[in-house]
């Protein structure tokens, strides 16, 4: 039996201006820490991006150094295709760290 990995388009995500994010929540785990970053993430209302695995460049990384980024941290992400595997695993266009 084979996995089929299907991609979502978010829409009002990515370029110019930004739009709504496609996910707001905490981080739930540091991934990898470097660049890019990889998290993931904890969405509350829950929707189909809980606990989704967001990688980012440390160029589209707002508010915080990559190596700054821990568990708890807000985060606002804006990406362009998540796959619609569980977790899904999205590219983020840009994450903005709000705090805590």
């Amino acid at each position: 039996m084979g996995t089929t990995l299907a991609i979502l388009a978010l829409a009002g995500c990515g370029s110019g201006g930004k739009g709504e994010p496609a996910a707001e929540g905490t981080v739930l785990e540091v991934i990898e820490s470097g660049d890019p970053l990889v998290f993931s993430i904890s969405t509350l209302p829950q929707n189909s991006l809980n606990a989704a695995v967001i990688t980012v460049s440390a160029r589209n990384l707002e508010g915080a150094e990559p190596g700054e980024v821990e568990r708890g941290d807000a985060v606002k992400v804006w990406a362009e295709a998540c796959t619609l595997s569980i977790p899904a695993q999205c590219q983020a266009t840009s994450v903005e760290v709000t705090g805590k």
